[in-house]
């Protein structure tokens, strides 16, 4: 259980998050939490990249190379 002063710690940042106009702000705030959480940066991918990745998503469709919900979820778990 996440202990109450966390909770009332998140809050007064929501509050003040919901106040803020910075953009740059926001990004400062949106590294921090990606660093703690320790996830890579997002991404960009250029036009050819995101249509290669379509071609081959669209053959692994061809090949019946496919998980369902559920399997995809079990995969998710072990991660």
């Amino acid at each position: 259980m996440i202990h109450s002063t966390t909770q009332e710690t998140k809050l007064k940042i929501i509050e003040q998050l919901i106040i803020i106009n910075d953009d740059a702000v926001f990004k400062q705030i949106e590294e921090l939490i990606s660093k703690s959480l320790h996830r890579p940066k997002h991404i960009k991918f250029s036009q050819d990249e995101l249509i290669n990745r379509a071609q081959l998503a669209s053959a692994d469709i061809d090949e019946n190379r496919l998980f369902s919900q559920n399997e995809a979820e079990k995969l998710a778990q072990n991660w």
